[in-house]
């Protein structure tokens, strides 16, 4: 990639490097505090798409010497659970999980030049970045349940900076979450989960994408025994700047974004179930605007 692109695509244009994060938007938003029993395991399965036409500065405003912008990402990401038997710590059972994406991500756009316009535009699959999340701490009640662990975010995923288009990252980062699942009343469930993802520096760019607070949410209501309709979402705010060489990245390039979007999910029993959630994203700055569909499954093994 040119300097002048890099300045423009990986730079000004968005908050994070290359303007996505380690982190997963909007899917633990369905019983995500409640943990399996002691011995058991889960397998949970996001099949992902993400669609942008759209990318934002730090007012809100399209991007200056950006245009005909499109962004397509698709993501399958399998995730293990195991919450080990007959342990516990601090009054909370143990569990731990393990997940892996694989992504495939198409990105172009024209960039304004002093020599004209000029199109850029790639397209890369592969393995992403493993989670990994080896002792989270559960503890429930009838009405209330609730986790909190660390995630570490391995960089396994297939990076090459000279490339517009990847599924990984290219860097280390870590994350304290907080997962909690509550029943206010009969047929009503609110769940989320609360992650700070704080990134390490990639040795390749000398980029540090800076700290990054989220809210992934979900308000439902069991229409049937089996049948669950509702409202899911995320939050996202960047909280501390970009840095470029140990020096602040502009004017910090701190992204943000709200979605919203209508879920069904179907659970015939405690067993397994389906969700299929559609989140549209607003109030963003220094990121895409789009919408983001998720198919979620999940299955008890034992």
């Amino acid at each position: 990639m040119s300097a002048l692109l890099w300045i423009l695509w990986c730079g000004d244009a968005l908050a994070t490097e290359g303007g996505g994060s380690v982190r997963a938007l909007g899917v633990d938003t369905v019983m995500a505090g409640v943990m399996g029993p002691q011995g058991s395991s889960r397998l949970t399965g996001f099949l992902s798409y993400y669609d942008a036409n759209e990318t934002l500065d730090s007012t809100g405003h399209a991007r200056p010497g950006i245009s005909d912008f499109g962004l397509e990402a698709g993501a399958a990401i399998l995730r293990w659970t195991f919450v080990w038997p007959n342990v516990q710590l601090f009054g909370g059972d143990i569990e731990t999980r393990v997940a892996l994406p694989y992504a495939k991500v198409k990105i172009g756009f024209d960039a304004q030049t002093p020599a004209g316009s000029l199109r850029r535009q790639g397209s890369e699959s592969g393995i992403g970045d493993a989670l990994l999340a080896p002792m989270t701490l559960g503890w429930h009640s009838p009405r209330y349940h609730q986790m909190v662990g660390v995630y570490f975010y391995l960089p396994t995923g297939d990076y090459d900076s000279a490339r517009l288009a990847n599924p990984g990252r290219g860097y280390f980062a870590w994350a304290p979450v907080y997962w909690f699942t509550w029943f206010p009343a009969d047929g009503f469930e609110i769940s989320g989960n609360a992650t700070y993802v704080i990134n390490s520096k990639n040795s390749d760019t000398q980029y540090t994408s800076g700290r990054e607070a989220g809210l992934d949410y979900g308000i439902g209501y069991d229409a049937t025994p089996a049948w669950q309709v509702g409202v899911s979402g995320y939050l996202y705010k960047q909280v501390t700047n970009d840095k470029v060489n140990g020096q602040v990245a502009g004017d910090g390039r701190r992204g943000q974004v709200v979605a919203i979007g209508p879920f069904v999910r179907y659970h015939p029993s405690r067993d397994w179930g389906v969700t299929l959630k559609w989140q549209s994203e607003s109030a963003v700055e220094n990121r895409t605007q789009g919408n983001r569909f998720i198919l979620q499954f999940t299955y008890g093994l034992w």
